[in-house]
């Protein structure tokens, strides 16, 4: 993998020996502000309005030295603009969006646009964060077994708990006060 990272060094730098030749699928991506998915989880896309948050989070290992535990962490966000069932397009629009949306990883390494939906961003109100924010801690499961659930802080702030570990449904804040923390939190990020 020979993709530079935004601090000029090569991604493969930060990953293991047996993940550092693999493809890597960019999505969400931050230059043109798209994610995609298909299945359960475009299903839930399809439910997104204009002007709705879309807030990322990834699971994240310290590199070297550094200080930062193991955990799930908030990376970015898109402010959605708009949300394009490929199901839904005629030929010409698919081809339309197919140029659109063309930095996405399903649009780049797919042929079968089936199922595909794809939010696209507000680039002025999307950001990919500089500094993760984390959002879990370990807990140990009824055998003993470690996983990530949202912190008792962000249970807090945010109004969401449990494991979040690859998590359909998503989290959704609804609730005012819960929506105005998560703002504060990634403004100022």
């Amino acid at each position: 993998m020979n993709v530079i990272g935004r601090y000029e060094k090569p991604m493969a730098s930060y990953l293991p020996e047996k993940v550092k030749l693999l493809k890597m699928h960019f999505d969400p991506e931050f230059e043109t502000f798209t994610y995609g998915d298909k299945g359960s989880k475009a299903k839930w896309l399809l439910k997104l309005s204009p002007d709705d948050l879309l807030v990322f989070y990834a699971g994240l290992t310290p590199h070297g030295n550094a200080s930062c535990p193991e955990a799930l962490y908030l990376i970015g966000y898109l402010t959605v603009a708009e949300v394009v069932d490929f199901d839904k397009l005629s030929k010409v629009e698919t081809i339309e969006y197919c140029k659109k949306c063309s930095n996405n990883a399903h649009i780049k390494r797919y042929d079968d646009l089936e199922g595909l939906v794809i939010v696209r961003g507000k680039p002025e109100k999307s950001i990919l964060l500089d500094k993760a924010i984390i959002i879990s801690e370990h807990r140990l499961n009824k055998i003993g077994r470690r996983y990530h659930a949202v912190s008792a802080e962000m249970e807090k702030l945010l109004g969401i708990s449990g494991s979040i570990q690859r998590s359909i449904p998503p989290r959704i804040i609804k609730n005012k006060e819960n929506l105005k923390n998560l703002l504060k939190l990634l403004e100022n990020r």
